[in-house]
């Protein structure tokens, strides 16, 4: 039996009594958000990452533009881009660290970067994690290590990874293929069969301090906190009326924690911030 099919197996035994228990943690997010429009250029926004005590990184779904943002307000403090001319991507997911910006593609591919002056334009890299081979990349996130990332699928082309939560880890030092994922457990061992139906994970952030992936459906509204063990932390479902449709995340040093929203014929795209427990 190869490594990864053994960690199939292990990931699911792992998971096998976990249930949803809202309150099985101190993670939780508390409204009504504070929420504001953003840019035309984020009319599309997929994804997040915090910048500073009280900003944000944000990038749309087509163009290699990374935003710095206020939070709460939304305002755009800087926008840089990669590549001249600018990069065209279908761009899913956000991270920075050490004064460097990662965005990630569909197709599991990495684009690492300086971070640029107000309209600047900068070289770039580029990493293929392996991730295009398993499933349709959809999020990203700094891990707990210094030079890992996770990577968040959304839709799987592996039989073995259908219906169920699977993240990956790929290390930024080794710059290897991903063989095996790092979390794979079914979605109804994380919620009932009604939610786990309509659950098409959009966004992932790394709770740190908690030790908790907190990860969001864009399809159903709902918001899961993973603890390592495979059971669900805390959930809830986001009221539709103020979220459209969650494509990003991000939990900030102050504790506030921020969905960002795309827009498209509803109008603008929006970002809401939250408070959680200290």
């Amino acid at each position: 039996m190869n490594r990864f099919v053994s960690s199939l197996i292990f990931a699911s035994c792992l998971a096998a009594t976990a249930m949803a228990q809202d309150n099985a943690s101190n993670f939780s997010i508390t409204g009504p958000p504070l929420q504001a429009p953003l840019a035309r250029g984020l009319v599309e926004i997929s994804g997040l990452a915090a910048a500073s005590e009280n900003s944000v990184y944000a990038h749309n779904d087509e163009h290699g533009i990374v935003y710095e943002l206020t939070v709460p307000g939304g305002k755009v403090l800087s926008a840089f881009a990669l590549g001249d001319p600018t990069i065209k991507a279908d761009f899913e997911g956000i991270a920075a660290r050490d004064g460097r910006i990662y965005l990630l593609t569909s197709t599991g591919l990495i684009y690492e970067a300086p971070k640029g002056a107000n309209r600047e334009r900068v070289k770039y890299n580029i990493f293929d994690t392996g991730v295009g081979a398993y499933c349709e990349a959809e999020g990203l996130a700094k891990a707990s290590t210094d030079d890992e990332f996770l990577i968040l699928c959304k839709r799987a082309y592996v039989s073995a990874l259908e219906d169920r939560l699977v993240v990956f880890r790929w290390s930024l030092s080794e710059r290897r293929v991903v063989t095996e994922p790092w979390i794979n457990i079914l979605y109804t061992d994380l919620m009932p069969n009604r939610l786990s139906e309509e659950f098409r994970p959009s966004a992932i952030e790394w709770d740190a301090a908690r030790k908790l992936l907190i990860i969001v459906s864009a399809r159903n509204k709902r918001l899961i906190a993973v603890d390592q063990s495979g059971r669900t932390a805390y959930a809830k479902t986001l009221p539709a009326k103020r979220h459209a449709q969650p494509e990003g995340v991000a939990l900030m040093a102050s504790g506030e924690f921020v969905i960002a929203d795309e827009g498209a014929r509803r109008g603008p795209g929006k970002l809401s911030v939250y408070q959680t427990p200290r």
